[in-house]
């Protein structure tokens, strides 16, 4: 499940435009991670990412539905459903899935966010065939049962309990999105749901949202590590080839933020050890809004505040250590509008003017155009430099092109991000800056102690 605060993007596909002028030559060359692609005649998708460094293999299951997908009233059911998804099917028992994968040494898990619904596991590449044989089983006959059901609900709101209602910053992270997206809308809600919704889903609910988007055509198969293309294909043929395609529903999103913007909200709590300032604005993405923006805001986000060397963090943090910490992130994947977050620690003692003033003036700075070639050239190479260090993992590799396929993207998108984040130019940063650093499309968000913060 992922939270409000959006990564920086230095690792997601890039938008359908080519990028303008040539990467300057000084910048560091990602090369092309190997990868195939292939998809069933069902309308399953399937991407292989060899690797020989270990003999393990990933697998990664990533269905094109999250809570994003789901309505007011029924929120949090692409989450429990995630749940659900352990609880046994025709063939295997409740919990067997994992306790199978356990047995032959290996580890599975799942997530939820706002676009994508994922089930992964990493074993030994001799036992790929085995769990290729019990997700594909999964997708189509999984038993959701009312007796399996009432219990499990328990564990998602206790889930919710731990990870949102006990942790200040989530609730008023949920209460800053639900003011900058549009209550009730869909970036607006909870992907653990709100806690009457959960209460009311029952096995009718789950059973229907299973069915409208568990389907092989709405669904994207990521294998990584020790295999082949053509051991994939026979194994994807033959497990999850035989499961019939579905008409799925196209995916809508909004293309507007929340009304009465800018807006500011402030979550006093007896629980908060120290205060946070922070802001964020809509902002386009790779597939809604002024998406030429998308690259640049990218390298943005990682010159102003992605690193302890950025602009903001050196201002504010070393320079005149008003600050603890300062940052700011932008993710760009997502079907509908995103957000561009600064966020700062303030150190004790200062006040949130002090702290407004001197963001306001780093920001200005950009504004104004102060943005030169060789800081652009030296924020891409930490950028590019990420990418490379990314095809080593068996991990961050599938959920990537999970997240860029599901979203609309494609592999040539995924390729060529490299080359898009090294033609940016400073001009297209501070472009980016002023359409995006609005106070009309911004929300402002101040966490204190019991007592407040001035």
């Amino acid at each position: 499940m992922i939270g409000r605060r959006a990564a920086v993007g230095g690792l997601v596909a890039g938008a359908l435009a080519a990028p303008r002028g040539p990467a300057l030559a000084t910048l560091l060359k990602v090369q092309r991670r190997p990868s195939e692609t292939f998809t069933l005649a069902n309308g399953l998708q399937v991407v292989v990412l060899p690797s020989r460094r270990a003999p393990i293999v990933t697998q990664v299951l990533v269905y094109k539905v999250g809570s994003a997908d789901e309505t007011f009233g029924q929120t949090g059911i692409a989450h429990f459903l995630e749940h659900m998804m352990f609880k046994g099917t025709g063939t295997l028992a409740a919990t067997e899935f994992s306790r199978t994968v356990a047995r032959n040494g290996g580890r599975d898990n799942a997530f939820t966010d706002f676009e994508m619904t994922g089930y992964h596991q990493t074993i030994a590449a001799d036992r790929l065939e085995l769990v290729m044989r019990m997700e594909a089983d999964r997708m189509v006959n999984l038993r959701i049962l009312d007796h399996e059901l009432r219990p499990e609900r328990q564990v998602v709101l206790e889930e919710r309990r731990m990870r949102v209602d006990n942790v200040p910053s989530e609730l008023l992270d949920e209460a800053a999105r639900e003011q900058l997206f549009g209550r009730h809308k869909p970036y607006a809600m909870p992907t653990s749901g709100y806690v009457e919704d959960v209460k009311r889903l029952g096995v009718n609910e789950l059973s229907a949202f299973y069915r409208r988007f568990y389907a092989p055509n709405n669904a994207i198969l990521i294998v990584a590590g020790d295999t082949t293309a053509d051991s994939v294909r026979k194994l994807a043929a033959k497990y999850y080839g035989p499961i019939a395609s579905r008409k799925v529903e196209p995916r809508r999103r909004p293309s507007e933020g929340g009304t009465d913007l800018p807006q500011r909200v402030m979550r006093a709590d007896a629980r908060v050890a120290e205060p946070r300032w922070s802001r964020d604005w809509l902002a386009p993405s790779y597939r809604m809004g002024e998406t030429r923006h998308a690259y640049a805001l990218q390298v943005l986000a990682r010159l102003f505040g992605g690193s302890e060397t950025s602009r903001l963090s050196r201002a504010l943090v070393t320079d005149s250590k008003i600050a603890l910490s300062a940052s700011s992130g932008y993710g760009a994947s997502s079907l509908g509008l995103t957000s561009f977050e600064i966020a700062v620690h303030p150190a004790r003692g200062r006040s949130v003017g002090e702290i407004e003033a001197a963001v306001g003036a780093q920001m200005k700075r950009v504004l104004d155009g102060d943005v030169g070639a060789d800081e652009i050239e030296r924020t891409q190479n930490q950028l590019l430099a990420s990418a490379i260090y990314s095809q080593d993992s068996l991990a961050s590799g599938p959920r990537l092109y999970g997240r860029v396929l599901a979203t609309g993207g494609s592999i040539a998108d995924v390729d060529e991000w490299p080359q898009r984040i090294a033609a940016v130019r400073p001009d297209e940063v501070v472009a980016a800056a002023r359409h995006v650093w609005r106070d009309e499309a911004a929300v402002t968000s101040l966490l204190a102690p019991a007592d407040g913060w001035q």
